[in-house]
């Protein structure tokens, strides 16, 4: 068996553990939903976890964590994220959300406990799902999100934001709800109007009706 044999195999026997929940020794819980896991699988992936059963915490004795006002499906998102499962930027059977709100819940849940690969994950989705949908009504309300839940200092989600933004600035300062953002959340406006600062200027059309030079 090679390399990428024996991983496909460890991740095959992962996602049957997680689907049956066999020797799963820690319960997640969010809401009135709960999932069985496997320390050994998710503190090999976040740094949170990882501190928290290296210590003396409660959750260490009682192998259960109540996480608090969280999405449901971004944890199982975060949880197959873990066990080699992609996870579906339309969130679950839960009940569909917008792809690029759901990727700033996801990103957001990931940083908190500290998924760093997860993150990067979320980000690219992210990126991908902002280049299909700048143009359409729930665009606005993300850019709230993404500058309400992350801070200054993480550029992730805000420079896909801000670069997309510059890249359509004409046809956005025509959309009142893009207007409104930029009116009442003063980091995106200074963040867009820096941009917009460093972006070179369009060719003039200008021709000089005496000596005809442009």
């Amino acid at each position: 068996m090679d390399t990428n044999e024996g991983i496909h195999a460890l991740f095959t026997s992962l996602k049957r553990y997680l689907a049956s929940g066999q020797f799963a020794d820690l319960t997640i819980r969010v809401a009135d939903e709960e999932f069985k896991v496997h320390k050994v699988v998710v503190c090999g992936q976040s740094e949170f976890f990882s501190r928290m059963f290296s210590s003396d915490w409660k959750e260490n004795v009682n192998n259960e964590v109540k996480l608090g006002e969280v999405d449901p499906s971004a944890v199982e998102a975060m949880i197959h994220f873990m066990y080699g499962i992609d996870y579906d930027s339309s969130g679950s059977g839960r009940g569909r959300v917008s792809p690029v709100f759901f990727n700033t819940q996801v990103y957001a849940l990931a940083e908190e406990y500290e998924v760093q690969k997860l993150k990067q994950l979320a980000k690219e989705k992210f990126a991908t799902s902002v280049r299909a949908c700048w143009d359409m009504d729930d665009f606005p309300p993300v850019i709230v999100e993404v500058y309400n839940t992350t801070p200054s200092a993480d550029r992730g989600l805000r420079d896909v934001i801000v670069n997309t933004c510059v890249e359509h600035i004409e046809p956005l300062l025509l959309k009142e709800a893009f207007l409104d953002v930029l009116e009442s959340c003063n980091h995106f406006a200074a963040d867009i109007a820096r941009q917009l600062a460093l972006k070179p200027g369009k060719p003039s059309n200008y021709r000089c009706s005496q000596c005809g030079y442009a």
